[in-house]
């Protein structure tokens, strides 16, 4: 993959950051590596991710066509998620950090149909559940606004208008 300065891209699977530079930085008082400095939107800070580690760490940001089939997938159902899988957090952050959107889609929609079950009978959400859902929300919400260019309190609604043309 080629880093590009002034670029997005997905940081541990969760962080929309604009690429820096390569820079030699000596973290340990020993040895001198490279690393690439990436800089989260919104946050005031530089991130420095060892050149050894961009692989695993570092992954793309969604394109719009990709964006138009991961909303097309967001029709309720949650036939390729389980109870279980729902609730392996394992799993499920691995699929946040690996970008797997069929299976976050999956789970968010066995999460927030428990939660409609939940408050059927007065019960909030687990706090386990509520923080994937807030989780992958945020990361769903942050890809759209990027490539759609629009503020992140936009997305949600863009994505129901989506859903609705269907």
């Amino acid at each position: 993959m080629e880093y590009i300065k002034g670029e997005h891209i997905i940081y541990n699977g969760t962080e929309i950051c604009r690429i820096g530079e390569w820079v030699k930085r000596n973290f340990d008082g020993v040895t001198e590596k490279d690393y690439l400095s990436l800089h989260p939107d919104g946050i005031n800070t530089i991130v420095y991710v060892p050149k050894e580690k961009c692989e695993e760490l570092l992954r793309p940001v969604l394109s719009k066509d990709d964006i138009i089939s991961l909303i097309d997938m967001m029709d309720g159902d949650d036939s390729a998620a389980s109870d279980d899988s729902a609730d392996d957090n394992t799993d499920f952050f691995d699929a946040i950090k690996n970008g797997d959107y069929k299976t976050i889609i999956s789970v968010m929609n066995v999460i927030y149909n428990r939660g409609l079950k939940r408050a059927g009978t007065g019960k909030s959400l687990f706090k386990t559940d509520k923080r994937k859902f807030d989780t992958a929300k945020k990361l769903i919400d942050s890809e759209v606004a990027l490539a759609f260019g629009i503020e992140v309190s936009e997305a949600e609604d863009f994505i129901r208008s989506r859903l609705s043309e269907k």
